[in-house]
């Protein structure tokens, strides 16, 4: 029988609406995995939004990039 991970992670994406942006947006993104947080960083792009959720996930569930 395998034994259930118990590697965790939060991640918090705050987005607000930005006028004269690219995706006309900024966003603020707070990542920890396992209880180790990593710095905080801004996007306002809609790709590098995603590739911080993709890049956090791929790390919770133990998977190289």
């Amino acid at each position: 029988m395998e034994t259930p991970s118990t590697r965790s992670g939060v991640l918090i994406l705050r987005v607000w609406v930005e006028s004269g942006r690219e995706d006309g947006f900024r966003a603020r993104i707070i990542q920890t995995v396992d209880g180790q947080q990593e710095p905080p960083m801004a996007v306002s792009r809609t790709a590098d939004a995603l590739a911080a959720v993709r890049t956090w996930l791929d790390e919770v569930m133990e998977r190289d990039g």
